[in-house]
């Protein structure tokens, strides 16, 4: 690719009006996150052909790139003025509103898509997120059944349809789900996360624990499923298995305050005083990775004989 970049600049270096290379450098640039020399590029050309929506939609994408939404928002409707009907103009439009939150913009934007072309899932999966994000289950749930239909092996597009079964109470369906996220990928920790919590919601200990054990393999980082584990390892008086898995979740996690406070809990079931009080201080002393209020924190450490 290299090369042809080369190439190319001996090309227009050599006829400076060969604009068709010059299109094509500004792709090859693209490709390879040379931005800043594509937009240079790009901008060049769009002083000479200014109707060109092609044009404004590639500097759409650069924008976006450099992380600069609100030029490429203003490329990509320069775009759509000048060829309306074009379903890419649309799509790259209705993710730059996603990204800028902007949901109804979007989801005007996505539904013509979806008119051009009934069978687009990856629109169909973006007007289930928007609709997720905006608390429309039900919506949530139709656009990504749908997803899966056209698209049975979009994995995120399942676990997120498995998380609304989950939000509207259909507990056995997301755990179908899930289960077949962990088969289509083995190594997604937060389904065997969500597996679990949901398993502890039903009371299922035996499969709450092998999902957590499962998801911190994965993800040793992943503190809330080592609190939720140890949580429920100490409800259920597993107190030394308790400890045990606070021990590797602090080693992996050596500056979690939620972990020390977490695992505070577990040495004063065990009338640990001394290690009691020595994690609640390293809690105190990690307050920016800490959900419990300092206050009531204190007033803990404080009442302690």
């Amino acid at each position: 690719m290299d090369d042809r970049i080369e190439e190319l600049r001996q090309i227009i270096h050599d006829d400076p009006t060969n604009f068709q290379a010059m299109r094509e450098l500004a792709c090859e640039l693209m490709d390879i996150g040379e931005n800043e020399n594509a937009m240079k590029a790009l901008e060049y050309l769009v002083k000479i052909f200014p109707d060109e929506a092609n044009l404004y939609y590639n500097m759409g994408i650069v924008y976006e790139k450099l992380r600069e939404d609100d030029k490429a928002i203003e490329c990509y409707q320069t775009a759509m003025r000048l060829e309306p009907d074009d379903p890419n103009y649309m799509y790259n439009l209705a993710c730059a509103y996603v990204t800028k939150k902007e949901y109804e913009n979007a989801k005007v934007l996505f539904q013509k898509v979806l008119n051009i072309d009934t069978e687009d899932s990856n629109t169909m999966f973006h007007l289930g997120m928007i609709n997720s994000r905006q608390n429309n289950s039900q919506e949530a749930i139709k656009y990504l059944e749908n997803t899966l239909q056209l698209n049975p092996d979009d994995t995120i597009a399942r676990f997120y349809l498995a998380y609304e079964y989950k939000r509207t109470g259909r507990r056995d369906e997301a755990l179908a789900e899930y289960q077949k996220v962990v088969e289509q990928a083995p190594d997604y920790s937060w389904a065997y996360f969500n597996m679990a919590s949901i398993y502890w919601e039903e009371e299922d200990v035996v499969n709450a624990i092998e999902n957590l054990d499962k998801t911190v393999e994965l993800n040793p980082h992943d503190t809330k499923a080592f609190e939720l584990f140890i949580k429920i390892l100490l409800k259920t008086n597993t107190d030394q298995g308790a400890l045990a898995v606070a021990k590797k979740a602090l080693k992996e996690n050596p500056d979690s305050g939620d972990l020390f406070y977490t695992t505070a809990q577990v040495y004063k079931k065990l009338k640990d005083a001394k290690n009691y009080v020595e994690c609640l201080k390293s809690a105190i002393s990690n307050q920016s990775t800490l959900s419990v209020p300092i206050k009531e924190l204190r007033q803990e450490l404080n009442s302690i004989k």
